[in-house]
């Protein structure tokens, strides 16, 4: 059966990356050792997958999804899993004592409460190596693909996108900034959370081969996703539980940090949402031609959810 509702292609989606996932990961986490073993923990603590979910559906049409992925795709599945082993490393080392120190991820103990410390770090630091190994392994005739493909993710993890925003957001949290705070959250949250957010849409793009003509509007849809994603989050945190968001409620409050609740209050902040969602819907009109359903009941989906 072709999947055409929004759910159907999201739990699609979902089905082919772990799929992947359980068939590739023995051989990739072998020999078993105390870091494979950390590794495999994180990535198998659960999770909606929703980066991997992104590659996929910036690639596919929704009638591809439905047949047997062919050899050709395997770049695209590898390059979903890269993407989701940059995002667990982040949540592994987010969890440290020297960052957000919390004890519980996706409702079971972190990797360093499970572990220790040490092997927690070194199980993000291979996590994170081990996303561009992937990118390289990618099988393509085209001689830009890789070099590509291993910038946007760069551009996305490294130091101008997701460790930047972390850094600020670190720096905003030990000496608050007086002036601009507006401009200071947005930029700690479009690199924090929404470069990878980005980069997830950009890398399935790029293996398309009219992957130039849909670029463009494909990075402004994600840029406004990634924004939606960040103030839910923000929401979830003031409003939601333990056990429905499988990690310390209330975290960012007490640690002082600069949220949309914090500089707007939470009216104005669910007002933001719905602006968001608005206009990320608006944005998916333009990609009609491509996964219209995907990306039309993405923003929904993302505004409604509770972890």
């Amino acid at each position: 059966m072709v999947p055409i509702t929004f759910t159907e292609i999201l739990q699609y989606s979902k089905q082919i990356f772990d799929s992947f996932f359980e068939s590739y990961t023995p051989s990739l986490f072998s020999p078993k050792t105390r870091i494979t073993e950390a590794c495999l923990y994180s990535l198998r603590a659960g999770g909606k997958r929703v980066r991997p979910i992104f590659v996929l559906n910036s690639f596919f049409e929704p009638n591809k999804l439905s047949q047997n992925i062919e050899t050709k795709d395997h770049s695209v599945l590898l390059a979903s899993l890269a993407v989701e082993c940059i995002h667990t490393y982040s949540l592994i080392h987010d969890d440290l004592p020297a960052m957000d120190d919390d004890d519980t991820r996706r409702g079971k103990p972190t990797c360093h409460k499970q572990f220790d410390e040490a092997t927690a770090i070194l199980a993000g630091d291979t996590l994170n190596s081990l996303s561009f190994y992937l990118l390289s392994m990618m099988d393509t005739e085209d001689p830009f693909l890789i070099r590509d493909s291993i910038q946007i993710l760069h551009n996305g993890a490294g130091m101008k996108g997701m460790i930047q925003g972390q850094m600020e957001d670190i720096e905003e949290e030990k000496n608050p900034s007086n002036t601009d705070r507006e401009s200071k959250l947005h930029s700690i949250h479009e690199k924090k959370t929404g470069a990878l957010i980005e980069s997830s849409f950009l890398l399935g793009n790029r293996l398309r081969p009219d992957w130039k003509e849909r670029e463009s509007v494909i990075s402004s849809y994600a840029k406004e996703i990634g924004l939606l994603f960040q103030i839910t989050d923000d929401i979830l945190d003031v409003e939601g539980n333990l056990e429905e968001l499988g990690k310390t409620p209330g975290k960012d409050a007490k640690a002082g940090k600069l949220t949309y609740p914090s500089l707007y209050g939470m009216e104005k902040t669910k007002s933001l949402r719905s602006e968001s969602v608005k206009k990320a819907i608006s944005l998916a009109s333009e990609l009609s031609s491509m996964n219209h359903e995907f990306f039309l009941g993405l923003p929904k989906y993302i505004a409604e959810r509770k972890n």
